[in-house]
Order: structure tokens, then sequence, then C-alpha cells
């Protein structure tokens, strides 16, 4: 099929013209919003399953997108292509991570408690993310150019490095209009434009593949897509009744740094921890081990969005409980975690079973076994990290944002040097392994500020359930293996949720939540 498409030659035109019908489609549904959104939203509960399920939809609708495009991708790229690409998109992340400064998080958090601030955050936010870029380019610059020669960066990486780094202007008037959003409670609407976005984007990413423009075309793509969605997101304002502010305040644009750099730090130490391996991997490896390592992460990055969207749909209404109820807080906290090992759990031992076929299907037999391999290890992160993610959001919305700056340093820490020491002599196989044990790491560490601001939190019988179905789980599946990948792994997920019951991690309360999401008078709320 890829062959066949290569060799046709309206493929290119034809891709052009689907991605921009659907960018058409995009300012539209920015236009006309989600009439009938509030209906949908009558309790804390009800808000919380709304403003999480409809962000978790979108992008996993979004990421089925990825994957399908990621499966051209690697196959007309290559394993070498591949991380070419690989270590553009992670020096984006990095650049972008550090303009954004910590402010998504923050200004959500203000706009949730003072609405009437909308305008001026979105536009000082804006501002000042576009300021920390500019300051930005000069290291850029000498990281793009010390690496062609040291550590021999492509020159197609280099160019895919500046557009995307470009592409970070537009994109920070739509990470102020998202957090926006946020701060209002109103995530279905980003949702649905970011997975317009994410179509419209593929459209003009497969016409720069197939027309033969490989890492560069891509990263323009990029740059394209970015552009457009800041235009439907700008659109998109006037549902809020907001509109920004476009005046720039020293005595605003310092305070808002004040209060964002532990954030910051804080976001800029969890993708270092997450991301530092490729930057190892690729100068002691080369591309060629990134491009196997980087197929692994296509998946791992779509298992990342149910914490983070279960995660920002809860911060506003526990932020109110910090402030409010503290013993509603810590309660919401302990339910919280104990439902996100439930989730994490099935996930792991699932993709042990079906990493051979995950990757086979999405890059093919030149990935097969490395990148499977890569993925059985790299998946184990996910219980730990699952919950490492709702206690970052719970120790922010308890105002000690900065108690948990040490945590990140020290699991970076580990992670550099563990890296530093492994990978060279082991590979990528190493990286994956020091990413799990990172994820321990600060779990561990971030249990002091837990007890200290928090509460008591018995881990152990918050624990001991999940894991017991999980236990469960992986030994059904394991006997099953002779009736196939699928058919075991479905057969144990059933036995899992039977198990769930069995050891009484699904009790009164989970029945009561249920009700309050079907919209019942029932008694219990988060």
């Amino acid at each position: 099929m890829v062959s066949a498409l290569e060799h046709w030659p309206l493929t290119a035109p034809l891709f052009v013209a689907a991605g921009a019908v659907v960018a058409a489609m995009l300012i539209g549904i920015a236009w006309w919003g989600t009439p009938g959104e509030d209906r949908l939203a009558q309790n804390a509960v009800q808000r919380l399953a709304k403003n999480s399920l409809a962000p978790i939809t979108g992008q996993l609708a979004s990421r089925a997108v990825d994957l399908v495009f990621a499966a051209f991708v690697l196959r007309l790229l290559g394993v070498t292509g591949n991380g070419e690409y690989a270590i553009a998109v992670v020096t984006w992340l990095y650049v972008k991570t550090i303009s954004d400064f910590g402010l998504g998080l923050l200004v959500t958090r203000e706009i949730a408690r003072n609405p009437d601030d909308a305008g001026r955050l979105v536009g000082i936010s804006t501002l000042l993310r576009v300021v920390v870029l500019g300051v930005l380019l000069v290291p850029v610059a000498a990281y793009v150019l010390g690496s062609l020669e040291l550590t021999k960066l492509s020159t197609a990486s280099s160019i895919a490095i500046v557009l995307l780094t470009i592409s970070i202007v537009p994109s920070s008037y739509t990470e102020a209009i998202n957090s926006a959003f946020n701060g209002f409670e109103r995530m279905a609407l980003p949702a649905i434009l970011n997975l317009f976005t994410n179509v419209s984007r593929a459209g003009f990413g497969f016409a720069a593949l197939f027309a033969g423009y490989g890492v560069v075309g891509l990263a323009a793509v990029a740059l394209l897509s970015t552009l457009i969605s800041t235009i439907a997101y700008h659109v998109a304002l006037r549902h809020l009744g907001v509109k920004a502010t476009w005046a720039w305040n020293w005595a605003d644009a310092r305070q808002l740094m004040v209060l964002a750099w532990p954030l910051l730090l804080n976001a800029l130490l969890l993708n270092l921890f997450f991301r530092a391996d490729v930057f190892v991997i690729q100068a002691s490896q080369g591309d060629h081990a990134l491009g196997i390592y980087d197929a692994a992460y296509k998946f791992i990055n779509l298992l990342l969005l149910i914490p983070a969207y279960f995660t920002l749909a809860a911060f506003p209404i526990l932020s109110r409980y910090a402030a409010d109820n503290p013993g509603r807080f810590i309660k919401s906290y302990r339910l919280a975690a104990k439902f996100m090992l439930v989730i994490a759990w099935p996930v792991v031992i699932g993709t042990m079973a079906l990493a051979p076929l995950f990757i086979g299907v999405l890059g093919g037999d030149a990935f097969l076994p490395d990148s499977a391999n890569v993925l059985r290890i790299l998946v184990w992160f996910a219980p730990l990290s699952y919950v490492n993610g709702i206690t970052q959001y719970v120790l922010v919305a308890a105002n000690q944002q900065r108690t948990i700056t040490w945590a990140f340093g020290a699991a970076v820490a580990f992670n550099i040097v563990a890296n530093l020491l492994l990978v060279p002599e082991y590979g990528y196989l190493a990286a994956a392994a020091v990413t799990v044990a990172t994820e321990a790491v600060l779990f561990l560490v971030l249990s002091r500020p837990v007890r200290q601001y928090v509460g008591e939190i018995r881990w152990l019988s918050l624990m001991i359930g999940p894991t017991g179905a999980a236990i469960a789980m992986a030994a059904v599946e394991i006997v099953g293996r002779p009736l196939g990948p699928i058919p075991a792994v479905a057969v144990a997920t059933m036995v899992y949720l039977g198990a769930l019951v069995m050891f009484r991690v699904i009790g009164s309360r989970e029945v009561g939540i249920a009700r309050a999401l079907l919209g019942r008078p029932d008694p219990i709320t988060l």
C-alpha cells in the first residue's frame, strides 16, 4: 500500500486537499463551539467526568490518528530517519517547556479562582512566553551548531529544530487560551479542536512524506498546523466571553515568573528525566539506535494521556477542596491515586503480551524485535508514573509547588547519572530500565511532602488490591497464551475486573461516584 501511494502522482495533492478541508472544518467548529455543554455538568463529579472524558476521548482519537500517521512515517523515513526526527522533536519539547515557564498550570489555577482576570492573564502569559523564547534562541543555536560537529547531528535534524522552534511563537497564544478554557472547566471544545488540528496535520504530513520532503517536510507541516490551530483557538475564545488584553506590564510579568518558577522547574525536570535519554542515545549510539527506541515511545506517549487529562480535569476541584475542605481533599487524593493504579496495571500486563504485535503493526519488521523489547521494559513505568502525576497536582493545589522541586531534582539527578553510566555500554534497553527506576525514585522522594502538607497515605493498603488483581490477570494471560495474545489478554482483563471486586477495590464509595456520574441524588461526592 505504501509503495503504491508513493508512485501515484495524485497522492500528495489529494492529501493537501484533505488537510485543507479539515482545517476549514476546524475553524467552523471553533466558531460554533459546543452548544449544550453546560447541561452535562450539574455537579462536581459530572464536571470531573466531562472534563476528563472529553479530553481523554479527543486525545485518544488524536493519538489513534498519530499512530496511523506514525505507521507511514516509520516506513517512509526508516529507522535512521525516525531517529533524526526524534532528536528534533525532543529538542523542541525542551525549548517549549522552558518558554511555557510553568504558566499553563498557573494561569489555569488563577483563572479558576478569579475568572474576571482571564483576559489579562491570557495576554500577559502569551507575551511572557514569547520573551522567554527569545532568550532561548542563543542556546538553541549553540546546541545545533555544536552538535553538527560533536555528535554528528544531521542537517535534516538541525533544519527541523529551527522550524519547530519557530512554531512555539503561535503556540504560545494557543496555550494561553487553552489555560483559560481549563480554568473555566470548559475542556470539551479544546479537545475537539485538538483532534481536528491533528487530522489536518496528518493530511498535510502525508502529502509532505509522499512528496519526498522527509524530516524537514514533517517539521514544516508542524509549523503550518500550529498556525492553523492558533487561528482556531483565537476564534473559540469568544465562547468564554474573554478578550485578551495585550499590555506588557513588568510588575505582572515578575509576579507570574515568581509564582511559576517552581512549576517551570517541575515541568522541565519531568520532561528532562523522561527524555534526557534521547540525547545520550543519539550521542553514544547514533540515529539508528534512537529510531528503535523512539518507536516504542510512540505507545508510551499514548499511555501518558490517561493520567495527564484526568489530573488536569481534577485540578480545579482539588484546588477548591485544598482551600475549603481539607478532609475531602485528602479523600479525593486517595481515591484518585487508587483509580490511577486500577487503570495502570492492565495497561502493563496487556502491553507485555501484545508488544510485538503493536510494534509490528506500527513500524513493520525493521523495528522487530528490538522496539518490542524496549516497550516491554518501558511500560512498567505506568503504575508509579500515574500515581506521581496526581501527586504533583495535589501538591500544587495545596500551594506547595516549591516542595516538589527537590523531588524532581533528585529523580533527574538519578536519571542522568544512570543514563550516562549505562546507556553507552548497554544501549537503549538500559535507558528503558532507567526510566522505570526513576519513577520509583520520584515516588519515594515525593512521599515526604505528601505526608507533611497533605496527610498520611497508607500506600500499602491502597496498592495491595489493584496489585493483587494485576497478578491474577498476569497469571491468566500466561496460562491463556496458547489461545493467542489477543484472546489471552481479553480473558485476563475479565478476570482482572472480577478480582477488583473480590479484593474490594471497588466498593460502596465507587458505586456512589458512579451514581453521581449518572446524576442520581447520592450523597457521595468527590
